[in-house]
């Protein structure tokens, strides 16, 4: 049994050494207090000790760092006994100030005593100093406290009094690191199947308590998602869901991957503790995740939740989002292609209940017919939509979905509809929609809310608003330092008709701060960027007007409607393969 003890004062050190040679243990003491006794027991770790000892602040953080039991040295009842008899005669005010196996102790045997000794708790070693400045600007004289306490107080001109640990708490926590080491032993024999089972799983396996503190974790976790797992989810959330239902299944994205998380606590544990269990996926690269994305955080563009505007038709739009968004029904947004809809989708979620948790976005017009049947499986690990109860599915551009699986989803949604929040977009109409033959039980079963998007035409007054937008990002893009547009400029880009948009005018704009020479955007800057494209014209049914890759993406989409959205045969046909066609497509 190999123990290290980290002592916070010289003499605690000398009286453990002293002690332990008479130990059938490896004894090895060091000087540290507090975060240098955290740095010394993370090193212990490595060396394989057993069992660290410490004392008061320090024994508390070092628990919170290592996996290893922690013995704590008490301050026993004689040790303060010791101390408060020292300075019983002493001139002047007299106070305790720390941790509270220390403040707590030392209080209880003042009231017992009947002596009148003001008694202060601290959780964390920077709440020490302001306490010890007040008390000295009160009149306070005497300190008494842990190692880090005292050098507090002597630097402040203070008389600090150690409360040291004697003999008696020494040997008894000799003892209990025995006792404790022998339980553990016997446990690793009882438990060393499992425990090499779970260290081997292809899954990562995390278990915290009910303070949100790490308890365990299997190789495979540390490697692929520590340091991450916790930005990505809403721990508080997850564990008290998790405590308060017995289950919790959420979804995020990691790395590019899309990771299955379920959490369950474990009832027969003295302690309230939650295991996680993490699962990869697909990853974004991968075929199968075409046309499916994760957001864990608002985009940037929604400004905060808070998506600014001057038109009165899309200030009614956001007023009805932001009351239907406190709903659990499911909403149908409609608007032309690039008016902002997965926006708004993203606006509605991020300002509800279910924030905290994923907005599961669905491409209707990218995922391969074949996919749906494992997506809408409630039971199996693939249905991406049973892993997000707590948060929103975003099912984009649901008017391209083929009638046979309009028909799947209306059987999943009858079913299922009351345990998922789900918000959708179509680029068409409701009455384009019917007039096509779409399932109108699908359309009833989704649209229990409804919100239509004014096109860029009909909301002129925020062009000069997103052009700023859009400026500002093309700015930090591009490194320029353009800081405006001209009222001439302004003017010139409110008479265009944008048939595609917001996205148009954010492409539009930045070819033009691209162009721009000077701090403003000029209308000459604007005319250039009209000419250019007006020099290009529609050539076989396929749009030129755009950026290069706009004009790529018409001709694959051209091919796969053509194709009958089969995206075999449009990769095979544009020479390329399918990861590639998907990326280009999205």
């Amino acid at each position: 049994m190999k123990v290290m003890a980290i002592a916070p004062y010289n003499g605690l050190k000398e009286l453990m050494i002293n002690l332990g040679e008479y130990e059938e243990f490896e004894l090895q003491v060091e000087i540290g207090d507090l975060q240098e006794g955290v740095t010394l027991a993370k090193e212990a770790l490595k060396k394989g000790i057993d069992v660290i000892i410490s004392r008061g602040g320090t024994a508390e953080l070092i628990q919170r760092e290592v996996s290893i039991p922690v013995i704590e040295i008490e301050v026993s009842g004689y040790d303060m006994l010791r101390v408060l008899t020292l300075v019983k005669d002493y001139p002047g005010k007299t106070a305790i100030v720390g941790f509270s196996p220390i403040s707590e102790g030392a209080s209880t045997i003042c009231e017992i005593l009947d002596i009148n000794m003001s008694s202060y708790k601290v959780r964390e070693e920077e709440e020490i100093q302001p306490i010890l400045v007040q008390l000295h600007r009160e009149g306070y004289m005497n300190i008494i406290g842990d190692a880090v306490t005292v050098k507090k107080a002597e630097n402040l001109g203070l008389n600090g009094i150690l409360l040291t640990s004697g003999k008696e708490s020494v040997l008894k926590s000799f003892q209990y690191a025995k006792k404790v080491h022998q339980f553990i032993s016997s446990l690793k024999k009882n438990y060393l199947i499992s425990h090499n089972i779970i260290q081997d799983e292809t899954e990562g396996v995390v278990v915290y308590d009910s303070t949100f503190q790490l308890i365990f974790s299997n190789p495979y976790f540390k490697e692929k998602l520590n340091g991450l797992f916790e930005q990505k989810l809403n721990l508080k959330e997850a564990l008290n869901k998790a405590l308060n239902t017995g289950i919790f299944k959420t979804i995020i994205s990691i790395n590019n991957v899309f990771w299955r998380i379920k959490a369950y606590p474990l009832h027969d544990s003295e302690k309230k503790l939650v295991v996680f269990r993490i699962n990869k996926h697909i990853s974004k690269e991968n075929q199968d995740s075409e046309g499916i994305s994760i957001i864990s955080f608002p985009n940037e563009l929604t400004l905060n939740n808070n998506i600014i505007t001057k038109s009165e038709s899309m200030k009614k739009v956001l007023k009805n989002a932001t009351i239907y968004s406190d709903t659990e029904e499911s909403i149908w947004i409609s608007g032309e292609e690039g008016t902002g809809k997965e926006r708004l989708a993203q606006f509605i979620h991020f300002n509800s209940i279910r924030r905290e948790y994923p907005l599961l976005v669905m491409d209707c017009a990218m995922i391969p017919k074949a996919k749906w049947d494992c997506l809408l499986d409630k039971d199996s690990h693939q249905g991406l939509i049973s892993y997000n109860p707590n948060g929103s599915v975003f099912l984009k551009n649901i008017d391209a979905l083929s009638f046979e699986v309009q028909i799947k989803l209306t059987n999943f949604l009858r079913e299922c509809s009351n345990k998922y929040r789900f918000i959708v977009s179509s680029r068409k109409s409701v009455e384009s929609l019917m007039k096509e033959n779409f399932h109108q039980e699908l359309y009833y079963l989704l649209a229990s809310l409804t919100l239509v998007l004014p096109s860029l035409v009909e909301r002129k007054e925020d062009i000069e608003s997103l052009a700023l937008l859009f400026i500002g990002e093309l700015n930090i893009k591009f490194g320029k330092q353009i800081v405006g547009i001209r009222n001439n400029a302004k003017q010139e880009l409110e008479n265009i008709e944008w048939p595609g948009n917001i996205n148009q005018l954010k492409q539009f704009i930045q070819e033009s701060v691209l162009l721009a020479d000077g701090p403003f955007l000029e209308l000459t800057d604007i005319k250039k960027v009209m000419k250019d494209k007006s020099t290009i014209s529609e050539i076989n049914g396929i749009d030129l007007r755009g950026s290069l890759e706009e004009i790529e993406r018409r001709i694959i989409k051209k091919v796969w409607l053509e194709e009958g959205m089969n995206q075999t045969k449009t990769a095979e046909r544009l020479g390329i393969n399918r990861t590639t066609l998907w990326r280009k497509l999205k």
